[in-house]
C-alpha cells in the first residue's frame, strides 16, 4: 500500500545530539542549537525571524510529550561586525525554556522543517522508546550523532506503514494512503461499512474476513510474513477511511448543545473515544489475522485460554488441553502473546502461562530499543516480528527476533515431534 512520501509532510530535517552549551544553564544560557553549517543547508543562508516552531519535548515512557507551541530564529551572531566570520544559530525563545528543565546533554534533538516554513522541534531522552521510534520513522544512524546531520526527502522515497504508526503515535500528522488498488479497495470496503453500520462498526471479525477476502494473492503458507502485513495494514487503511467519514459526519452536524451553545465536552468525549477504539481495534486485529494465518499453516493452538491467576495468553500451543494436562511436558508448551505496539508493556506477558518458561510475543513495532531486546532476552521472552518490519532493524538486534515464517516452522516442527514421541 502506498502511504505517499515524508516529502509530503517535511522538506528535511536536521538531527543531533544536544550538547551541554544547547541545554544546560550551568555551562551557557544561550538557548541555541548548534550544529551551524549543517542547519543552513536545511534553512539556507537568509536570516528567518520568529519562524513558527512546534517543540514536542519527550519523556522516556510512551506518555503525551510536553507541547510548546512558539517561535524560532536562524540568525547570523556576527552580523554586525564584518571583520569575524559568520556565526550561525537556530535560537529557542525563553517560552521553550521546559528544553533546559527536561532535557540532558546526550538526548537526541530533530529539526524538521515543514512546507509551510515552519518547524517542529523534537527532543527525546537517549535510549527512551521515542527516541527509537523517531531512529526508525526518519531513518537515522544513532551511533553516528557527534555532528549535526541533515536529511532531504523526495517524493520517491516512499513512507512505510511502521512510519505512519508512528507519526500518529508522536502526535505528528500522517499522511492518508495514496490511491491504489489495494487503497481503493480498502475505500470500498470503509464505504460499505458507513453505509451499512453508520457511526457504529461491525464486529472485528466481520472486518478481517471482509480484508482476507478482498485482498487478493495473499498467500497465508507461502508469504506468511507478507500476508499478516498487508492484511493489517489495510485493515487499518479501512478503518482510517471510515474514521474520515465519521468525523466529516460529526462535524457537519455541530458540536452544540440545543440552545447553540458550544458543547466542549462534547467534542473531548468524541475525539477520545475515537482514540480508544483506534487503539483497541490495531491490537483485536492483529488477534484476528495471526489466527488465520496459524489456522492456513494447519498450526495446533487455542485462544484465550485461562491460565494460571486468570491470566489470558492470546494463543497456546498445542492447546488448553495440553497447558492444563500435568503428565504434559511443560517443555512442549509455547505461547504467543500479540500486541500491536510494544515499549514496555512486554513484561505483562511475563504473568501469563507460568508453565512456559521461554515466551513468545508477536508485534507489528518497529522500534523496539536495544535495551529493551536484552532486558526481553534476560526475561526469555523472544519477539516475532513480520520479516519487511524485521529487516529494518540493525543486524545485530535482528538476530534475537524471529519472522512469523520461523515461529511458525517452530510450531510445525513441534507438532511433528509430539505426534511420533508418545506421551
Amino acid at each position: 500500500m502506498n502511504w505517499g512520501s515524508l516529502r509530503d509532510l517535511f522538506t528535511g530535517i536536521a538531527w543531533k545530539r544536544l550538547s551541554a552549551h544547547e541545554v544546560d544553564p550551568a555551562v551557557s544560557n544561550g538557548h541555541e542549537f548548534q550544529g551551524a553549517r549543517e542547519l543552513r543547508a536545511l534553512l539556507g543562508a537568509e536570516p528567518l525571524l520568529d519562524l513558527p516552531a512546534t517543540y514536542l519535548l519527550f519523556g522516556d515512557d510512551d506518555g503525551a510529550p510536553e507541547c510548546v507551541r512558539a517561535t524560532a530564529s536562524w540568525y547570523d551572531a556576527r552580523a554586525r561586525d564584518p571583520n569575524r566570520s559568520q556565526e550561525w544559530r537556530l535560537y529557542y525563545p525563553r517560552e521553550a525554556r521546559a528544553i533546559q528543565a527536561r532535557m540532558h546533554p546526550g538526548d537526541l534533538v530533530v529539526i524538521a522543517r515543514f512546507g509551510t516554513g515552519s518547524l517542529a522541534v523534537l527532543l527525546a531522552p537517549q535510549g527512551s522508546v521515542r527516541e527509537a521510534q523517531l531512529s526508525a520513522l526518519f531513518g537515522l544512524d544513532l551511533g553516528d550523532a557527534g555532528k549535526a546531520h541533515i536529511q532531504h526527502f523526495a517524493k520517491r522515497d516512499s513512507i512505510s506503514f511502521v512510519a505512519v504508526t508512528i507519526l500518529e503515535d508522536l502526535g505528528l500528522a500522517a499522511p492518508e494512503p495514496v490511491s491504489g488498488t489495494t487503497t481503493d479497495t480498502a475505500a470500498q470496503i470503509a464505504h460499505e461499512l458507513v453505509g451499512a453500520y453508520g457511526s457504529q462498526l461491525p464486529t472485528g471479525v466481520a472486518v478481517a474476513e471482509l480484508i482476507q477476502q478482498r485482498m487478493p494473492g495473499e498467500d497465508a503458507v507461502a508469504d506468511p510474513d507478507g500476508a499478516l502485513h498487508r492484511w493489517i495494514e489495510a485493515q487499518a487503511a479501512v478503518y482510517r477511511l471510515w474514521e474520515d467519514e465519521i468525523i466529516r459526519r460529526r462535524i457537519q452536524r455541530g458540536f452544540l448543545n440545543p440552545p447553540g451553545v458550544p458543547d466542549v465536552q462534547a467534542f473531548r468525549d468524541f475525539t477520545m473515544s475515537l482514540r480508544q477504539s483506534r487503539v483497541s481495534r490495531a491490537g483485536a486485529a492483529l488477534q484476528l489475522h495471526t489466527a488465520r494465518i496459524l489456522r492456513a499453516n494447519r498450526v495446533r493452538f487455542d485462544e484465550q485460554v485461562i491460565t494460571e491467576n486468570n491470566e489470558r495468553p492470546d494463543f497456546v500451543f498445542p492447546g488448553a488441553a495440553a497447558y492444563h494436562d500435568a503428565a504434559f511436558p511443560a517443555a512442549r508448551l509455547h505461547m504467543l502473546a500479540a500486541k500491536f505496539t510494544l515499549k514496555d508493556r512486554w513484561r505483562q506477558v511475563l504473568n501469563e502461562a507460568a508453565r512456559i518458561r521461554h515466551k513468545h510475543l508477536l508485534t507489528m513495532d518497529g522500534a523496539v530499543t536495544a535495551s529493551g531486546l536484552t532486558a526481553m532476552a534476560a526475561s526469555h521472552l523472544e519477539l516475532v516480528i513480520p520479516d519487511i518490519i524485521r529487516s529494518a532493524y540493525p543486524a545485530k538486534q535482528r538476530s534475537g527476533i524471529s519472522s512469523v515464517r520461523e515461529f511458525i516452522a517452530l510450531l510445525l516442527e513441534r507438532q511433528i515431534t509430539d505426534a511420533a514421541v508418545p506421551l
